[in-house]
């Protein structure tokens, strides 16, 4: 069995890391203290808390309105009924896209996908090397790790660090 690391647990690295995990042993490594990346949801306490990255998902693909629509039933998701405001006049709401959002939060994708991977929070990679057909990764505690395959979701400038 292959292993694999993946950096990221917005929706693309909790994707990946879902899908995965079905046939291969995963690791999954964020930097922030809990999941979702630009979907993060950061809670003020106990009772409140804000989507702090994306306001909504508007499903577009067949893949991606079947997937919604299967965490709309397992509510997970709901459908947004808001409406948007702008500071133009001229600018106009498309009505005709569905706007998807968490019953908790938008980082609810990430949840549901992640429930079954190994995941560790407040790992942030310094420095990854290539060497004996392995990938070693050196995280912010010091800690080294080696995994045959490696997968960075994260965004771009934090991959230009790495270099």
């Amino acid at each position: 069995m292959s292993s694999f690391c993946v950096i990221g647990s917005g929706i693309s690295g909790a994707t990946i890391a879902n899908l995965l995990n079905k046939k291969h042993t995963v690791d999954l490594y964020d930097k922030a203290r809990g999941l979702g990346g630009r979907s993060s949801f950061k809670r003020l306490d106990n009772l409140r808390g804000f989507d702090h990255g994306t306001q909504y998902f508007s499903p577009k693909t067949t893949e991606f309105k079947r997937f919604t629509k299967k965490l709309i039933e397992k509510k997970i998701l709901k459908i947004w009924g808001g409406n948007h405001k702008f500071l133009s006049d001229k600018k106009k709401e498309n009505k005709k896209h569905t706007k998807v959002i968490g019953r908790k939060g938008n980082n609810d994708i990430s949840k549901y996908l992640l429930k079954n991977v190994r995941c560790y929070f407040q790992s942030e990679l310094k420095k990854i090397n290539f060497q004996n057909r392995k990938w070693n990764l050196v995280f912010n505690d010091g800690e080294i790790r080696n995994y045959e395959n490696l997968i960075l979701t994260c965004p771009f400038p934090q991959l230009k660090k790495l270099s």
